[in-house]
C-alpha cells in the first residue's frame, strides 16, 4: 500500500497516539519497511513526541488538537511542532539537566543505497549480511545462491551467484561476474549497470546480463528498450527480444541462441522458503539444546504464544523451572524472526513482560532477539530491574544508537561517584528499523569485565562512568523485559518500540566464540 507524506504522517501521528487499528498499523509496518525516507520521516516525528511529552506539553487536549491538525495539514502540523519546539528548547535547558546515561552523538545520516529483499540459499563471501538492512556503496561477492536486491532508485535486481556486484549509488552498480536480471519500472528510468568496459543503461525495461571469463558478457532484453555503449563511445539501442555480446569493450549484436538461464525474483521468493523453514528447523534444534546448558538462570524461547497466554515459560531445565516464568503486560503477539515463530511486541507504554529473579551472581550474560523499530526514548529498555538496589542491573539503549549496561553498588542512581556504566559505541541508525538483531552483554565482578555484543561481533565500550571500579556481585530482583516497571524519575519512560522474540540470562560470562555462535544458528 503506497502512502503520500499527509496519509504517513497521519499514521505515524495516530501510532504514537495509540490510536492506530491492526489494519492501519500492518500498512504502516509495510510502507516502513519498503522506503527509507518514510523511516527518517518516522524517527524525527517519533523525537519530536518523545520530546515534547518528556516536557510535559503533550496533555490530552492538546495531543487531540495537535493531531487533528496533523489530520488536516502536513504544513499546519510543522508550524504546531515548530512553536511547540521553540517552547520546549528554553523550557529543557532551564528544568532538565542532561544526565551522562541520556548523552551520546546523534545518529548520522544514512547513506543507503539498496537493500537485499529476499534470499534462497545465498553464501556471502565477505560479509554476514542480512535481507532488510540498508546497504551503503560497497562490493557484495554472492558465492553460491541467490539474491534479490533493491535499489532506492527503484530498480530491482535478482543475482545468481557466484557473482560480483558492485554497488555504486542508488542508480548504478557494477557487475564484475556472475548473471542478473534487472526490473527498471518507469520511475527507475537511467538505472545504470556496467561491466568492465560497457555501459548499459536501461529505459525502462527488463534484461540478462551474464559475465564470465575474461570480462565477456551476453546482454538480453526481455522488454523495453536498453542502451549500451562501449568503448568507441557510440551508443546501440536493443529492445525486447535483442541480444548482444559484449568482448573487449566492442557490442556485438547476436542471435538470442541459448544464453543460459537468468534468475528471476519468483526464483528467488521460492527458494526463500524452504530456506527460511531450514533456519526456523536449524534454530529449534539448537534451542532444545541450549535450554540444558546448566549455566542458564532462565531462557525463554517465545514459541507457541496465542492472544490468550499471558505467561512467558522459562525453558531452561535447571535451576527454578517455572518459579522464573514472566508474565506478560499489554505486548500482543507477533511475527517472529521467520514467519511459523512467535515474538511479542512492545509498543505502549504498558507493553512488558513481569519478572522476579532472585539471587546473586559473580558473572552475567544477557541476550535477546530484538527487532527495533524506533528508539523513542533517550533510553529504552531491554532489561531493567525496578528500583535500581544496590548491586541491581540495568540493559537498555539510547536513542543515538549505544547499548548501556550499569549497575550500582550503592543502590541511589544519581550518584554519578559510584554508578558504573558502561556504553558501547554507536551500532544503530533508522536504516536498521524492523531488522532483527543479536544483542547481548556479559559482565564479571571485577574492573573492566563488561563486553557488548551485536550480532555475534564484540563492540567497542567508548565512554562510561566509574569503569575503572569493581564491579561488585549482581542482582536482578523485579524486574521488565522491554519496559522500566517503577521508574525513579516520574518522566523516566523507557518502553521498547518493537519486537523481541527470545531472551536468555546466563549465571556466567559466555565466550566471544559462544556469543558468536548464539548468532550463527538464529539468525533469520
Amino acid at each position: 500500500m503506497d502512502l503520500d507524506s499527509d496519509r504517513l504522517r497521519q499514521l505515524i501521528q495516530a501510532y504514537l497516539d495509540q490510536r492506530l487499528t491492526d489494519d492501519e498499523f500492518e500498512a504502516l509496518q509495510v510502507h516502513l519497511r519498503g522506503n527509507p525516507d518514510a523511516r527518517l520521516e518516522y524517527a524525527e516525528l517519533s523525537r519530536m513526541d518523545a520530546g515534547l511529552r518528556d516536557a510535559g506539553l503533550l496533555e490530552s487536549s492538546k495531543v487531540a488538537a495537535y493531531s487533528s491538525v496533523a489530520k488536516n495539514s502536513a504544513v499546519n502540523w510543522w508550524a504546531v511542532a515548530a512553536v511547540m519546539m521553540a517552547f520546549l528548547l528554553p523550557l529543557t535547558m532551564l528544568l532538565r539537566v542532561r544526565s551522562v546515561e541520556d548523552s551520546g552523538p546523534q545518529m548520522a545520516a544514512v547513506r543507503g543505497v539498496a537493500v537485499i529483499t529476499a534470499e534462497a540459499g545465498a553464501v556471502w563471501g565477505n560479509d554476514a549480511l542480512s535481507t532488510g538492512v540498508a546497504l551503503e556503496p560497497r562490493l557484495l561477492v554472492l558465492e553460491k545462491g541467490l539474491a534479490q536486491i533493491d535499489f532506492f532508485g527503484g530498480a530491482s535486481i535478482s543475482l545468481s551467484g557466484p557473482a560480483e556486484l558492485e554497488l555504486i549509488n542508488g542508480d548504478a552498480a557494477v557487475l564484475h561476474q556472475g548473471t542478473l536480471k534487472a526490473d527498471v519500472p518507469p520511475a527507475a528510468r537511467g538505472f545504470e549497470v556496467r561491466t568492465a568496459d560497457v555501459l548499459l543503461e536501461d529505459l525502462g525495461t527488463s534484461f540478462g546480463l551474464s559475465v564470465g571469463e575474461n570480462n565477456k558478457a551476453d546482454l538480453i532484453v526481455f522488454d523495453g528498450e536498453v542502451r549500451a555503449t562501449g568503448i568507441d563511445g557510440k551508443p546501440r539501442l536493443f529492445f525486447g527480444s535483442d541480444s548482444a555480446l559484449f568482448d573487449s569493450g566492442e557490442v556485438i549484436p547476436q542471435s538470442g541462441g541459448d544464453l543460459g538461464e537468468f534468475p528471476d525474483i519468483t526464483d528467488v521468493i521460492a527458494g526463500s522458503g524452504s530456506r527460511e523453514e531450514s533456519r526456523y528447523a536449524a534454530w529449534k534444534e539448537d534451542s532444545l539444546d541450549r535450554r540444558r546448558d546448566p549455566r542458564l538462570i532462565a531462557y525463554y524461547d517465545f514459541e507457541n504464544l496465542t492472544e490468550a497466554t499471558r505467561r512467558l515459560r522459562n525453558q531452561a531445565l535447571h535451576g527454578e523451572g517455572s518459579e522464573l516464568d514472566g508474565g506478560i503486560v499489554g505486548a500482543r503477539v507477533a511475527e517472529g524472526r521467520w514467519g511459523r515463530k512467535t515474538a511479542l511486541d512492545f509498543r505502549a507504554e504498558g507493553d512488558r513482560v513481569r519478572f522476579d529473579i532472585t539471587g546473586e551472581w559473580e558473572a552475567l550474560t544477557l541476550y535477546a532477539w530484538v527487532r527495533i523499530d524506533a528508539l523513542d526514548r533517550h533510553l529504552n529498555s531491554l532489561f531493567l530491574t525496578d528500583y535500581f538496589d544496590e548491586n541491581e542491573i540495568h540493559w537498555q539503549m539510547s536513542r543515538s544508537g549505544h547499548l548501556h549496561f550499569a549497575s550500582s553498588p550503592m543502590g541511589v542512581v544519581d550518584i554519578s561517584e559510584h554508578n558504573r556504566r558502561f556504553f558501547s559505541d554507536d551500532f544503530w541508525d533508522p536504516s536498521m528499523s524492523g531488522q532483527w538483531m543479536l544483542l547481548a552483554v556479559t559482565a564479571e565482578k571485577g574492573i573492566g569485565k563488561v563486553r557488548h555484543y551485536v550480532n555475534g561481533e564484540l563492540i567497542d565500550i567508548v565512554d562510561g562512568t566509574q569503569m575503572d571500579k569493581p564491579l561488585e556481585a549482581m542482582r536482578i530482583g523485579e524486574a521488565d523485559l522491554a519496559n522500566w516497571n517503577d521508574p525513579i524519575w516520574e518522566d523516566s519512560i523507557r518502553t521498547l518500540n518493537g519486537r523481541i522474540d527470545e531472551f536468555a540470562i546466563y549465571a556466567a560470562a559466555l565466550s566471544s566464540e559462544e556469543i558468536a555462535e548464539i548468532y550463527k544458528s538464529g539468525r533469520p
